[in-house]
């Protein structure tokens, strides 16, 4: 199977391509040159802004592509009123239009192939939480993207799948901290002052990566996959607990609050 897999240099996506490469052909994208020069020989690398729609379609239009596999996603933390537009753009550019630029430059020959579109999304796109605004819009932008997408496209036998995981200890959380550096006369300080060692976890990338091959692989993939503890309860807690009772509960489960010590202590 020919897969093109954007998102190529960060944890899930690296760990993704090698395991892609032993039995499948591997196109890995993204714009950390670094990093994917750091993937094995037999995995096709190419460097390029996935949000540069000229770029992207230069580059990968002309593929013969079966597959392909989003892994790509960035965010700062900051309260809403904290983050600044151009912040907030900014995430609306990493998490869902440089999901859509590539798909949008592939997709009639993924069409035409009767292919497959996997998409890495997170839990947060369906339970929002406080301090991660800009990111949990944007994933739940990508959400509804996904899910528009997957009922365009199955008529014309293409399967569309979407991963939520929940918290992975890839660097991507302990990153978003640097941000709250900014903010040192916010009003938000002492809630900021929790997050100084933010590394939370309900999974491993190995199980990630094993759901991202399922939802490849399988002959019947699931329109979604969410992965890890808190990715499948706490949407199903949202359906059935009353609205305040269940904010008070996801503000607990954040760094300073009970449930948040007890579940990752």
């Amino acid at each position: 199977m020919n897969i093109l897999l954007t998102g190529a240099a960060g944890g899930i996506g690296g760990q993704l391509a090698r395991r892609l490469n032993e039995t499948h052909e591997v196109v890995a994208v993204d714009r950390d040159t670094d990093a994917l020069a750091r993937l094995p020989d037999g995995i096709e690398t190419c460097s390029i802004d996935l949000a540069d729609e000229q770029v992207v379609r230069e580059a990968l239009s002309e593929m013969q592509i079966e597959t392909f596999v989003s892994a790509v996603g960035g965010y700062e933390l900051a309260a809403i009123e904290d983050c600044q537009p151009t912040s907030f753009e900014q995430h609306l550019t990493t998490n869902l239009t440089a999901v859509h630029t590539p798909i949008h430059a592939v997709l009639p020959t993924i069409r035409e192939n009767s292919g497959r579109i996997v998409v890495v999304g997170s839990v947060v796109g369906s339970v929002s939480l406080p301090y991660h605004g800009a990111y949990s819009a944007s994933k739940a932008g990508l959400a509804g993207y996904v899910d528009c997408l997957r009922r365009e496209l199955a008529p014309r036998g293409v399967d569309v799948s979407l991963i939520e995981p929940g918290p992975v200890r890839t660097g991507l959380n302990e990153r978003a901290v640097d941000s709250l550096k900014t903010f040192s006369d916010s009003a938000y300080s002492e809630q900021y002052g929790h997050f100084s060692s933010y590394s939370p976890t309900s999974t491993d990338i190995d199980t990630v990566v094993e759901r991202i091959i399922t939802a490849i692989e399988s002959d019947r993939p699931r329109a979604r996959y969410r992965v890890g503890r808190r990715a499948r309860w706490l949407p199903r807690l949202q359906l059935v607990v009353p609205t305040r009772l269940f904010d008070r509960i996801v503000r607990s489960g954040l760094p300073g609050g009970l449930l948040y010590e007890l579940i990752d202590r």
